[in-house]
């Protein structure tokens, strides 16, 4: 008899922790669940734009390395803040805030949601690490969210980002508004350096692999060569073996980006 309630209190035992166990596992299930669903809806919402946005500023960074940023080095410092003066800079100075801030609307959105639990979305956040790293970056990533948070703007409760008349109108007009611009400026400003060049057809090419990565049959985007003879053998390498090696190993294709065609 005393073995038979034994066998009964340990079937009973065993039946209660295996009960819990399946209903751990399935809150879990649903947890992860929604969790991933958030995220797909989040990204979702945000693709286009990153890749559009992005797709504008590698077209602008490739057609400025083609001309060894000519257009850019010939421009003297602008001594007013007339349209004329600032004519060289704007386009690119915009492409970069419109880039920075559909950036900056994911970040903000996506503040209570785990962006990784989808694939596309772990994918943007590894990219974003490699263009915000030290070595990488072309402005402190504290700047680079102010420069991005200059264009948002509500439009019927969703963000967005400011026009580009609206942002021209806002940069000659406001100092307020235009100190946030000073490193980038500084950039443009010193592309007859061909540190400052490097840096900035670097950074080109992780944007360039974001696009051909997320958009590969690229219905949003257009399927762009690169700008390999334009880089320095210590561009190529800090590429090969800092980028694509250690954030980017799921870019199986990089030799498209560093080795020039014959």
């Amino acid at each position: 008899m005393t073995t038979s309630w034994l066998d009964l209190l340990g079937a009973g035992l065993s039946g209660g922790i295996v009960v819990k166990s399946l209903d751990y596992i399935y809150q879990e299930y649903l947890r992860r669940s929604k969790a991933k669903k958030s995220a797909k809806d989040l990204v979702d919402r945000h693709i286009d734009p990153i890749l559009k946005s992005s797709d504008e500023l590698v077209g602008k960074i490739r057609s400025l390395s083609q001309s060894d940023f000519t257009d850019l080095n010939k421009a003297q410092r602008p001594s007013d803040f007339s349209f004329e003066a600032w004519a060289p800079y704007l386009d690119i100075i915009y492409l970069f805030a419109q880039f920075w801030s559909w950036i900056q609307i994911l970040r903000i959105e996506g503040l209570f949601v785990n962006i990784g639990a989808d694939e596309r979305g772990k994918k943007l956040l590894i990219f974003f690490r490699a263009l915000e790293s030290t070595k990488t970056r072309l402005v402190a990533r504290s700047w680079q969210r102010a420069v991005g948070e200059t264009l948002l703007k509500s439009n019927q409760n969703a963000l967005g980002t400011l026009t580009y008349p609206e942002f021209v109108d806002s940069f000659l007009s406001k100092e307020e508004f235009r100190r946030w611009y000073k490193p980038l400026i500084s950039v443009l400003e010193n592309l007859n350096h061909t540190r400052e060049r490097q840096r900035l057809m670097t950074y080109g090419v992780i944007i360039h692999t974001l696009i051909d990565t997320l958009d590969k049959e690229h219905l949003i985007t257009r399927d762009r060569p690169g700008w390999a003879n334009k880089l320095t053998k210590k561009s190529k390498r800090s590429l090969r073996y800092r980028i694509f090696r250690i954030y980017l190993p799921f870019v199986r294709n990089y030799k498209r980006y560093i080795e020039a065609k014959n």
